[in-house]
Formats: structure tokens, sequence, C-alpha cells
């Protein structure tokens, strides 16, 4: 039976992959459907997207859908009386566990106040349907901590919940220069009730979030492109059950189809799913550099230097301040394909991963 399941999951994941091309080739340019797609190490996104007839004058009304799948490692570093787990410097790190997942969305983009500047909206509300369904591979992983609790989410299943948030945009691109300036913010709350047919889960909880991303220029030129990057993001969790997933990642839009990685991957050179919480808080802090001259060729070598921090409740519901994590590191790549090196200040530990994307 586990074995059916897993070839169900993965061969939606390629149904998803092979029907990509197929709203753009049946609407064309009669629909005007935008489509982008969002690589994982192992899985894909795909998002459409198109504005409609305007609901209110002199501002856009978007449209917009997403499906995905993958293949993906997460890590519950909890043991089974709730205390934190330490993972091995060497050994077997019992936190990882291994997961199949399908997700999908539909949503809707309403301006409110629109930017005759830029010729957009600056400010707009959003409404989504989120969707999610995750089988644990247990069989992979036999031995991981999350199998040990009796949560109705350790073997996986559906999640479903309704997200709306304003989100206000005054950012500007620089695609020829590489370069980003301006300001970006959103207030969100996500709600997940135990009707909206997540019984499988348990699934019964509430999620508010603030986001915000600053961009500021350092130098522009035909040759460099350098400019600061910044993120802040806060999340506040309750409920009558909060699962694995909500906790130990961050809520908003900016990362849409999918959610940001709690502190653990957030403050890089932390392990994902470590220091899971009901209420959290990061900042990262980058230096971006670019190197210019092979752009026509799609190529743009980069250098990223950071610093992150953040802070956690400890599933107290209250931050601890008296515990704030930090992290450093560069990260070197070409084109979004980053290798970082990572010192996590707290614990002396240096580390490498691969960034698929720039961070945020």
């Amino acid at each position: 039976m586990r074995k059916q399941k897993n070839r169900w999951v993965l061969a939606l994941c390629v149904l998803f992959l092979l029907g990509s091309a197929l709203p753009v080739t049946a609407l064309g340019e009669k629909a005007s459907w935008q489509f982008e797609y969002e690589p994982r190490i192992w899985g894909i996104d795909l998002i459409w997207s198109r504005l409609g007839e305007p609901l209110f004058p002199a501002v856009d009304t978007a449209y917009f859908f997403s499906v995905g799948g993958g293949l993906e490692t997460f890590g519950f570093y909890r043991e089974s009386a709730g205390t934190p787990y330490q993972p091995p410097q060497d050994g077997t790190n019992r936190a990882l566990y291994q997961d199949a997942n399908l997700t999908w969305s539909l949503g809707l983009k309403q301006g409110l106040v629109y930017d005759l500047l830029r010729l957009r909206n600056l400010w707009e509300a959003v409404l989504v349907y989120y969707g999610r369904y995750d089988h644990h591979l247990r069989d992979w992983t036999p031995d991981a901590l999350l199998y040990a609790t009796s949560f109705p989410d350790r073997a996986g299943g559906v999640q479903n919940a309704i997200f709306t948030g304003v989100l206000y945009n005054a950012i500007d691109e620089d695609q020829e220069r590489w370069l980003k300036q301006g300001f970006y913010a959103e207030l969100s709350g996500e709600f997940a009730p135990l009707g909206l047919f997540n019984a499988d889960t348990g699934a019964d909880y509430y999620r508010f979030n603030g986001t915000a991303l600053w961009f500021y220029p350092l130098h522009k030129g035909d040759k460099f492109g350098i400019y600061l990057a910044e993120r802040l993001m806060y999340d506040h969790l309750g409920g009558a059950y909060i699962p694995v997933r909500a906790r130990t990642t961050f809520g908003g839009f900016s990362k849409y189809p999918f959610f940001s990685p709690g502190l653990g991957g957030s403050l890089r050179g932390v392990d994902a799913g470590r220091f899971d919480g009901y209420v959290k808080a990061v900042n990262n802090l980058e230096v971006r550099f670019g190197y210019l001259p092979w752009q026509e060729y799609g190529v743009v070598p980069e250098v990223i230097a950071y610093f992150d921090f953040g802070v956690t409740d400890n599933l107290t519901s209250r931050l601890d301040f008296d515990r704030i994590m930090a992290a450093t590191g560069i990260g070197i790549g070409v084109s979004d394909l980053i290798l970082y090196g990572n010192y996590y200040w707290n614990e002396k530990r240096f580390s490498f991963n691969l960034g698929l994307g720039l961070h945020f």
C-alpha cells in the first residue's frame, strides 16, 4: 500500500511538470496568461496568473493558481517528551524524515491604490486558498523522531487553509544592472479550521504574519551591481492544534506559492526544522554583488555576504530574547544557484548548503 501511495504522489508530480505548457497553448494571447515555475531540489512549483476584468475602476485585479510537488527532507527536532533534540556532530540525525508532497492554491489580488509612476497596484488585498498533501516515507527513515509522537499529522495527510492580507509594493527592479530598490510590506492572516477538510491531520489553527523587505543600491555600473537587501519577519500561531508544518515555517505571501522555512532554514547554517515555535521572528541582512559583463549570455556570477539573527518562543507563546540566535556567512554562485558557507555563532559550527534562488 505504501509503495502504491509513493508511486501515485510521484506520478502526479510528473503530470504537473508535463502539463505546464497546457494553459499557455490552450489560451494563448486571448487570455494573456503568464506562466512561471519555481524549481526545488527534487520537485517544482508551477504558477499561472493573469490580469482580468477589474472589479473596481482605476486598479488592477489579478487571478492566479499554482500546483506543485516534490520529494523533500524535513526535520522535527523534538524528543517524544517535547524537549529540544540536539543533532549529533557525527552519526544519524534522527530529526530528519522524507516527505513526498503535493501543493495547490487558488487566489485573487485586488488593487486598492494604483501607482501611476510604476503602472501597477501600490496597495493590494489578497485572498488565497492553500492546500497540501504530505506522505511521510516512514520506510525510508523509520527512526525519525516525528513518528514517536502522538501527533495526528505524524504520517502526513491533507491540510487546507484560507489566507488573506494587505500588501504594499514600492520595489523597483533594474534587471540590466542587477539591482533592486525600494520597500515591500505585508500584514496577513492564515486560517485553517478543522472543518476545512482538515480532519486527516487535525489541523485547527490560525496564523498572523508581518513581513517587510528593503533594498538599497550601493553601486550602479556596467560591470558591477551591488545592493543591500534586508528582510524582517514576525509570525504568531495559535489554535486547538498547530501541525508540524506550521510550527516549522513562516507564513506570509512574499514567497508564494510556498511558505518560508522557520528559524531553521531562514537562519542560514541552522538545520531546517530546528527551533520550531508558535511565535518567532527573524531578520536577514545581505550585501549582494553581481558581475554583469556575461549577463547577455544569461550568466551572472554572484557573491552574497549575510548576517542573520532570530528568536523563538520554544513553544511557550512568548519570545525568548535571552537566547538570540545568529549566523553569518558568504555565498558564491551563478544565476541564483548559490553555495553558502555558514557560521552559526551559538554553537560555533561551520557548514555548507546549496541555495536554489536568492534567500528572499
